[in-house]
C-alpha cells in the first residue's frame, strides 16, 4: 500500500538542532523521523532562511553540496548529492547570501561519543521573497509557541497526560507533541525558545511587517505565554480553503498566490490562510509537493 506523503512541518533551527532522539520505523523503507525537544516529529522539513555558505565537496562533473541556511534562530545545515537532483541542479544556480526556501528531508549521524546530529536532504530549494519569508516566519512562530505553551503546562505537573492538557485548552496537535517532548527529554529550559521566536518576530517587525498584516506586536506575550488560542480554523473555514484550493489546481497543483488571491475575495486573510492550510496538512487533505505549490490529494 502506497504511503501519503508525509507533510513539510515548518519549525525553527534553534528547535530542530537540539533535537537528540529519532524514530526509525522498523519495517522495511519506513520513514525516519527527528524528534524535537518541543516534541515534534519531523520527517520532512519546510525551512526558509538566508544561504550563507555553499560548498562543492565532490567534483564539477559530479558535485554534493554542503550548504548552510540561516534563519532567524540559527543554521541549518544541508546536503545535497546525486540522490538529491532538483535540489542539486537549483544549488548549482544559487550563489551566497541569498533568501531561499527549502523543502527536504531529515538526515541524522549519531558519532561514536553519542551527539547526535540532525541536517536536511533537500528535494527543493526555491529562491524566495521577503513576503513569503515573513509568512514563514508568522506561521513557524505560532505553532512554536502553541508547543512552548503546552510544554510548559506538561513540565509544571508529577504525571503529565493528554487529557490534562486538552482540558486545559491546549491545542490536539501542541497536546500530543507535548506529551512526546516530555516523555523523551524530561525537563529542560524553554527560554532558548523562546528567545528564538522572539527573535523572528522582531525580524518581521523591522521590516514593517506589512507584508502578512502584522505592523506591531508584543513580542513578549507572543513568546512567553499569551493569554488566550486564537480560534481554530472552524470546519466550514476548512471546507472553504479547501474549494478554493481544488477551484485553482491545475495538473501539478495550486499556486500559493493563487489561492492567497481567491481567498481574499471570500474575505479569508493570510494568517487565517496559513493556520488552515497547516490543518489540512495535519489531516492528510492536501500536500507540499514543492514550495509556494498546494496539492489535494
Amino acid at each position: 500500500m502506497a504511503r501519503i506523503r508525509e507533510a513539510a512541518k515548518r519549525i525553527f533551527a534553534v528547535e530542530y538542532n537540539r533535537s537528540a532522539h529519532e524514530d526509525r520505523g522498523l519495517e522495511e523503507n519506513a520513514p525516519n523521523y527527528v524528534i524535537t525537544p518541543l516534541g515534534s516529529s519531523v520527517n520532512r522539513v519546510y525551512l526558509v532562511g538566508v544561504m550563507m555558505a555553499k560548498t562543492n565537496t565532490g567534483s564539477d562533473e559530479s558535485p554534493q553540496y554542503r550548504v548552510e541556511v540561516r534563519d532567524p534562530t540559527g543554521t541549518f545545515y544541508l546536503y545535497a548529492g546525486q540522490y538529491q537532483p532538483h535540489a542539486l541542479t537549483a544549488l548549482a544556480k544559487l550563489e551566497p547570501p541569498v533568501l531561499v526556501g527549502v523543502v527536504g528531508k531529515v538526515r541524522t549521524f549519531v558519532r561514536d561519543d553519542g551527539n547526535f546530529y540532525a541536517s536536511v536532504k533537500p528535494e527543493v530549494v526555491y529562491p524566495v521573497d521577503i513576503p513569503q519569508r515573513d509568512r514563514w516566519i508568522i506561521t513557524t512562530s505560532k505553532f512554536t509557541m502553541e508547543k512552548l505553551k503546552a510544554i510548559k503546562d506538561a513540565m509544571a505537573e508529577e504525571e503529565p497526560d493528554l487529557d490534562g492538557l486538552l482540558k486545559k485548552g491546549h491545542p490536539k496537535r501542541a497536546s500530543e507533541t507535548a506529551m512526546n517532548g516530555v516523555g523523551l527529554y524530561g525537563n529542560f529550559d524553554l527560554d532558548p525558545f523562546k528567545e528564538g521566536v522572539k527573535e523572528a518576530l522582531q525580524l518581521v517587525i523591522a521590516g514593517g511587517g506589512k507584508s502578512v498584516g502584522l505592523e506591531t506586536v508584543d513580542i513578549e506575550e507572543k513568546a512567553g505565554a499569551p493569554s488566550e488560542d486564537k480560534p481554530k480554523p472552524t470546519d466550514d473555514i476548512k471546507a472553504l480553503v479547501l474549494e478554493i484550493i481544488n477551484k485553482v489546481s491545475g495538473e501539478k497543483g495550486a499556486l500559493y498566490r493563487d489561492i492567497i488571491a481567491e481567498c481574499e475575495k471570500r474575505s479569508v486573510d493570510k494568517i487565517q490562510l496559513e493556520e488552515t492550510i497547516q490543518e489540512l496538512l495535519d489531516e492528510g487533505q492536501i500536500y507540499e509537493p514543492t514550495i509556494g505549490i498546494i496539492k489535494p490529494i
